[in-house]
């Protein structure tokens, strides 16, 4: 395994040239494996026809529990390239890297640490009361807050990462690899500027999360996620956490709190029912429904759902 933190200086082009399961190698061309959808999606963009794309996380799965599989083990043992988060996110792939000790490792969260961005933690949105708090069962709090990837210019320091570690592992191809990042890098440029002038024009600021996957979308563009419902998803607020969320709603008066497809609100009734907060829909991207799907046009859709709720 090679570990590296690449730096460097479209809509999606040539989904077909990359397959989201399994990858024979057969094909004279270089597998890459992402662990989760958001550097798949850069991986596939930029790679196009002349890489094998693999991705381990699948769809309506979520990173934070997620068990790796027999397939996932022989995918990695025959890539030239992982994509992964860190922040502990996606641990579980490093037991399976064993089986690529060639491999080039691109490992985004030290990408943009080397870029000046430092990670945030949970620690300030949490309404978990202290006698309730347990150790370990906090989000990642050693390693910060992982959900990096929901700020655009992260992604597109992702998006530099793949390109840059493809161009050097397979620089046969280095033209169509610089060209579809280019492509690729020009619609998330794009993105961030709808999001930060659509920002400006935002009346309120603060709003709570489903779980605490916002922060970094949050600090890119002046807002401010001050709570989330679920610290970790999928694990449901106790009656004290409602009652915390509840109060927090009333005194900073939160005109929205956004959910998640990919859970079940139940937990949202009684705290829509007692103040008479307005929901909305962000996705956290760490789960995704169909391959379909791109960055862009989910951070689009979390953009409208933004402008719905806050302007």
């Amino acid at each position: 395994m090679v570990l590296v933190a690449l730096t460097g200086a479209a809509a999606m082009t040539a989904l077909s040239g990359c397959k989201s399961n399994t990858a024979d190698g057969t094909n004279g061309k270089p597998t890459a494996v992402a662990t989760i959808f958001s550097y798949y999606d850069a991986l596939r963009a930029i790679g196009g026809a002349d890489v094998n794309c693999v991705i381990l996380l699948p769809p309506g799965k979520s990173p934070h529990e997620y068990a790796p599989t027999p397939q996932d083990r022989v995918s990695i043992a025959k890539a030239k390239l992982v994509v992964k988060n860190g922040l502990m996110i996606d641990n579980w792939v490093d037991k399976l890297l064993d089986e690529a000790p060639s491999a080039v490792v691109v490992d985004v969260g030290q990408v943009v640490k080397a870029r000046g961005i430092e990670p945030l933690h949970t620690e300030e949105i949490s309404v978990t009361p202290a006698s309730e708090t347990k150790p370990g069962e906090t989000e990642d709090v050693s390693a910060g807050n992982p959900h990096i990837w929901l700020d655009p210019r992260v992604q597109a320091m992702a998006a530099e990462a793949i390109r840059d570690a493809l161009v050097k592992l397979d620089p046969a191809h280095k033209s169509g690899y610089e060209s579809r990042a280019k492509a690729y890098l020009e619609d998330l440029r794009k993105l961030d500027d709808d999001f930060a002038q659509a920002a400006k024009g935002f009346k309120q600021k603060d709003f709570i999360g489903f779980h605490s996957a916002y922060a970094y979308l949050a600090r890119r563009y002046g807002l401010n996620q001050v709570a989330s419902v679920e610290e970790l998803p999928d694990e449901g607020p106790s009656a004290a956490q409602l009652k915390n969320i509840i109060k927090l709603i009333q005194e900073k008066h939160i005109k929205v709190v956004f959910t998640e497809t990919a859970f079940e609100p139940k937990a949202m009734n009684r705290v829509v029912d007692e103040t008479g907060v307005k929901t909305g829909v962000l996705q956290p991207l760490e789960t995704y429904d169909s391959l379909d799907q791109t960055y862009t046009s989910l951070m689009r859709a979390n953009l409208e759902a933004l402008k719905a709720a806050l302007m």
